[in-house]
């Protein structure tokens, strides 16, 4: 099963970069950028628009990353304090019961 999925996420990778290519090259209109006051060179429309979406999508997967180790960290905080307490209430239970 992990072979197939390792198959099917290169086939999708495959088909993402044929699409980008192709919609590269039907979008071939030579374009100027500027970018906060930055004159960036002029290249393919197509190319631009490839490049600031990859930039969008890496920008959007560094902000959910932060937020995933957050609470992976959060997590971690919480297993150490349940660890502690079902110590806790191990030794709460050996103990004998007094009246």
């Amino acid at each position: 099963m992990k072979a197939f999925s390792r198959w099917l996420q290169f086939a999708l990778i495959v088909l993402a970069f044929i699409l980008g290519l192709w919609f590269a090259l039907e979008n071939s209109v030579v374009v100027p950028v500027t970018l906060m006051g930055l004159s960036l060179p002029s290249l393919p429309l197509g190319v631009w628009l490839l490049v600031f979406g990859a930039l969008g999508l890496l920008l959007g997967f560094l902000l959910s990353a932060l937020s995933q180790l957050r609470l992976h960290r959060q997590l971690k905080s919480r297993d150490r304090h349940l660890a502690l307490c079902e110590k806790e209430l191990t030794r709460l239970r050996a103990q004998p019961l007094r009246d």
